[in-house]
């Protein structure tokens, strides 16, 4: 999979095959296909979009495919430029350490204000989250490992009461889910599994301060495996939807 984008290269992959029964509003059915080509990988960072390639694949009116489009641009997900077209947004090393540095703030935060709440619910809903993250590592793909490292890491935004903070987060996360799907952050692995056991032991212990610091410690090793594979990556193909 291609990744990082090379200034004024467009990068992109065919549009991957699907049935879309369009049981809701053609706005939403549409954003969410794509969303989802988008944080699985299978439309590749610099790909760009065709709104009368895409009306025709959906088979929906240019005007359904815009509105998914510039939703899907309001999340941060993809990028138009005057003149040239919308394209799948790409992260270089810089972005990525950057939405890195700042779910750190979020996070620790969040821990802050969650911390003297936690309960029965919090502790059960937090353990159910790991286990399905253990769970995914073990027997999923490498996208549903991703999925699941998001919903549990975002359990800590939904339950700490911020609802601006539980916005901003939504916000970024988007931005956090693909920094994995292009670093390839996150792996199957014993590594991986003990780094998560760790986190969850601290979160669920008695010491905020520990907790901080590990939620530091945590997204370090995020943004060492984004430097490795920026300094590994090769430059991407250029190619539009098909």
């Amino acid at each position: 999979m291609s990744v990082i984008q090379k200034k004024g290269v467009k990068t992109a992959h065919a549009l991957p095959k699907f049935d879309v029964a369009l049981s809701r509003t053609r706005r939403a059915q549409v954003a969410d296909t794509l969303r989802n080509f988008v944080l699985s990988g299978q439309l590749a960072p610099g790909t760009q979009l065709v709104e009368a390639k895409l009306a025709s694949r959906f088979g929906v009116s240019r005007g359904s495919i815009r509105e998914a489009i510039w939703e899907l641009i309001d999340q941060g997900l993809l990028i138009n430029r005057p003149y040239a077209g919308t394209f799948v947004i790409s992260l270089d090393e810089k972005t990525m350490i950057e939405v890195f540095s700042l779910r750190g703030a979020l996070e620790r935060y969040a821990f802050t204000l969650l911390w003297p709440k936690r309960d029965g619910v919090f502790r059960e809903e937090f353990t159910a989250r790991h286990k399905a993250l253990v769970n995914a590592t073990r027997t999923q793909t490498r996208f549903d490992v991703i999925k699941a490292e998001m919903r549990f890491h975002s359990y800590s935004y939904e339950f700490c009461g911020n609802r601006v903070l539980l916005e901003v987060w939504e916000q970024l996360s988007q931005k956090v889910h693909l920094s994995f799907v292009i670093s390839q952050a996150i792996v199957r692995g014993t590594d991986f599994l003990g780094e998560s056991e760790r986190y969850y032991t601290t979160a669920l212990g008695d010491d905020l301060a520990e907790m901080l610091v590990e939620i530091d410690r945590h997204l370090e090793l995020g943004m060492l495996a984004v430097r490795r594979f920026a300094h590994n990556a090769s430059p991407p193909a250029s190619k539009t939807t098909e």
